[in-house]
């Protein structure tokens, strides 16, 4: 699932083509305006005080709609970015989404082993997705249990999808995804 608007449609032509590992994927924003401004701050500007707002959005959005997940997982980083950054900014989103789920946050069931360049600056959905490919490793822990990932942004896709088939591929029963924000 893309979340981009069907408009009635239950699926895009892409996602009825090619479906994706993920059982739904719920954007809050369009990656666009203010939102845009607040992710680049967020990401690349260290204002880390705005991220409980934001979380706090996803989670009003997410809440009541849907069964409570196992597992709140956010998309991790590689810890050499990890290091350079000083945070996870999809962590600081998920904790709030976590908190009104009730599900634990979980940074522990996965983790990114490829150091991959930065999706921003990739050319294509093609290459975006050759360069997450093998970017994600699961714990065994997943087994059986239904996962939201949470990730800032969903450009195309192929972060949450790669992330998605690891945990899948690894015995996961289900994952969902909610990112604060879809590039359309």
């Amino acid at each position: 699932m893309c979340a981009l608007p069907t408009y009635g449609e239950t699926l895009c032509a892409h996602c009825s083509a090619d479906p994706a590992p993920v059982s739904s994927l719920l954007a809050v924003f369009a990656f666009d305006g203010p939102i845009r401004t607040a992710v680049h701050s967020l990401k690349y500007d260290g204002l880390r005080s705005i991220a409980p707002a934001l979380g706090d959005e996803m989670a009003l959005r997410y809440g009541g709609r849907r069964k409570a997940p196992d597992a709140v997982v956010p998309v991790p980083l590689h810890r050499a970015r990890l290091r350079s950054r000083g945070y996870n900014q999809a962590e600081l989103l998920a904790r709030p989404v976590a908190a009104e789920t009730g599900a634990p946050l979980r940074t522990d069931l996965l983790r990114r082993v490829i150091d991959s360049p930065s999706q921003a600056a990739a050319l294509d959905e093609t290459e975006r997705a050759e360069r997450v490919r093998f970017a994600f490793e699961a714990r065994p822990d997943v087994t059986g249990l239904h996962i939201l990932l949470v990730d800032d942004v969903a450009t195309t896709g192929s972060t949450i999808n790669s992330a998605a088939r690891t945990l899948l591929d690894s015995g996961a029963w289900g994952v969902s995804a909610l990112v604060l924000a879809r590039e359309l």
